[in-house]
């Protein structure tokens, strides 16, 4: 009963997400930079970012993102949707769907959708210092957290501890 309701209630939670917060898409070859096979590896993925989100930081922030994404072996899982929100817009959208407001990621398994709060690719100076200060780690050292915790949920629970363990070492 109680992972029924859990997949009910992130089902209801995507839903109002894509919904409310609506997302403006970006493709992995508008802002793809050319070379490596592991960056090929990224495009079964998508990359998006919330309504607001300046185009030129958008696109700084996933070629970010990506280089971070290639050092995990990400094709295993597949189509995954990487959405980018605005710090102004996270604690609202948090709080709606009941999630932990200081947390500055979360991903929904069935949808295949990991979101990402501005502040972790530095562009919120007192987010970011509020975010440093909650997790005790600097913002490369919490980004990199953020990413690797995030994947955690979509491998399984043994590889998800052990990538954390590898990339960042124990939470």
């Amino acid at each position: 009963m109680g992972l029924l309701k859990s997949r009910l209630a992130m089902s209801w939670c995507v839903v109002f997400a894509v919904w409310m917060v609506p997302a403006v898409g970006q493709t992995v070859s508008d802002v793809a930079p050319s070379g490596t096979a592991r960056v090929i590896a990224l495009s079964g993925d998508e990359f998006h970012f919330h309504t607001g989100y300046p185009l030129a930081e958008c696109q700084k922030d996933i070629l970010h993102l990506k280089s971070i994404l290639t050092r995990y072996p990400i094709e295993a899982l597949g189509h995954w949707t990487w959405v980018l929100v605005r710090s102004q817009d996270w604690k609202p959208i948090s709080r709606t769907l009941r999630l932990n407001p200081d947390s500055p990621a979360f991903t929904a398994l069935e949808p295949r959708e990991t979101f990402l709060e501005e502040a972790l690719f530095f562009h919120d100076p007192e987010r970011t210092a509020e975010l440093m200060k909650e997790w005790q780690r600097s913002m490369p050292e919490l980004l990199e957290l953020a990413v690797s915790h995030e994947l955690g949920h979509a491998f399984s629970p043994e590889q998800g501890r052990k990538l954390v363990a590898r990339t960042v070492g124990p939470v």
